[in-house]
């Protein structure tokens, strides 16, 4: 065991004297959590309503009663936007209280910033439409507490104490996606390079052998993994101010690390069956790619159709993702990935297999 850690730890300096290493595991990862999450709107993994200015321009008593029903929905209202261009805002126009008294149609202004399928938009939209119609049935109808004549059925997906987005929802798929390219190009081309110089024909006929080989590689790739992780977590979280709890922190780098065991196997495996170095980089890149966007890391994977959730769904990647939403976002017990690390443990030992029965150390 000594000599495998060893040998490990030995691979692993030299991984980290590759210079482009912290490039792919630390520079480009945070550019693309700032690039793909939304920055300039993002609540960092803290809990918020959402918020809404309201532009008050009526004096009359309507337009008061309006904004106490919405100050009774799930908002953030806000009066003064000090000049600032603002997310959301509401304008009420100076005419609104007179032609609600004479009946007349009056138009409300909502405005949204950029694009109006954000969620917190949409939160925002829901809410109003809420509030008006409760002024409206009461005004016009007498109706204090309107009757339900709608029952929708709903099913406990778990607990989110906020909206995931932004950066906070980018960071594991960020990470995964990272993992995928970091292991497969450092840890495919390690292998190959070890072989082409003969390094792994003299290792053999010492007491580490074949077996002590494959086992030193895969921890070399598991400690890559540790790495990427942590650097990706600890430079977003001083640059972002990114906070995701212990609890939740520590179940997603669980999960993260049982999904590296996997990329780790298939790294070796591609390593044993590509001749060359460029053939692995260039496997690698079009690999992770695929199985990134196809797993739901490059956009969510509820706005697909459904025969791509069920692709999602026979990859690695998918069930990741899924193991991290669920432990990160909807605070579900840990009980509750329990069946994704098994996949994934599943696809570990098929790729481990593989790996061990294509092992080749021969120079070529």
């Amino acid at each position: 065991m000594r000599g495998i850690i060893k040998f490990g730890l030995t691979e692993l300096k030299l991984v980290l004297k590759d210079k482009s290493f912290y490039f792919w595991a630390m520079v480009l990862p945070v550019f693309f959590v700032f690039i793909f999450s939304g920055i300039g709107n993002d609540n960092k993994g803290k809990e918020s309503k959402t918020i809404v200015y309201i532009k008050n321009l009526d004096k009359g008593d309507y337009s008061k009663e309006l904004i106490n029903n919405l100050k009774k929905e799930k908002l953030s209202l806000k009066f003064d936007k000090k000049g600032k261009k603002v997310a959301r805002e509401l304008i009420i126009p100076s005419d609104f209280s007179k032609k609600i008294k004479d009946k007349k149609k009056v138009v409300l202004k909502f405005k949204v910033k950029g694009t109006k399928l954000n969620t917190y938009a949409i939160q925002a939209k829901i809410s109003l439409y809420r509030a008006i119609y409760k002024f409206l049935i009461k005004k016009y109808l007498g109706i204090e507490k309107p009757k339900q004549i709608l029952s929708i059925k709903s099913e406990w997906a778990g607990r989110a104490s906020y909206i995931p987005s932004g950066i906070i929802h980018q960071m594991p798929a960020t990470i995964i996606t990272f993992l995928l390219f970091n292991l497969l190009i450092f840890g495919g081309t390690n292998f190959v390079k070890l072989r082409e110089r003969g390094m792994l024909e003299r290792f053999v006929i010492t007491p580490l052998g074949k077996k002590g080989m494959w086992f030193g590689l895969f921890l070399t790739n598991m400690f890559v993994a540790f790495i990427v992780v942590i650097m990706i977590i600890i430079t977003s979280s001083l640059l972002f101010s990114v906070s995701f709890g212990m609890i939740p922190l520590l179940n997603m780098l669980f999960v993260l690390m049982i999904f590296s065991t996997f990329v780790a196997s298939l790294s070796i495996y591609m390593g044993s069956v590509l001749k060359k170095a460029e053939a692995v980089i260039g496997v690698a890149v079009l690999l992770a790619n695929l199985l990134a966007a196809l797993g739901g890391c490059w956009w969510p994977i509820e706005i697909v159709p459904d025969f791509m959730k069920k692709i999602a769904m026979v990859l690695p990647t998918g069930w990741a993702m899924a193991a991290s939403d669920k432990l990160l976002f909807y605070k579900t017990p840990f009980s509750s990935v329990v069946p994704h690390l098994f996949v994934l443990i599943g696809f570990t030992i098929a790729f481990g297999l593989l790996s061990v029965k294509f092992f080749n150390i021969e120079k070529t």
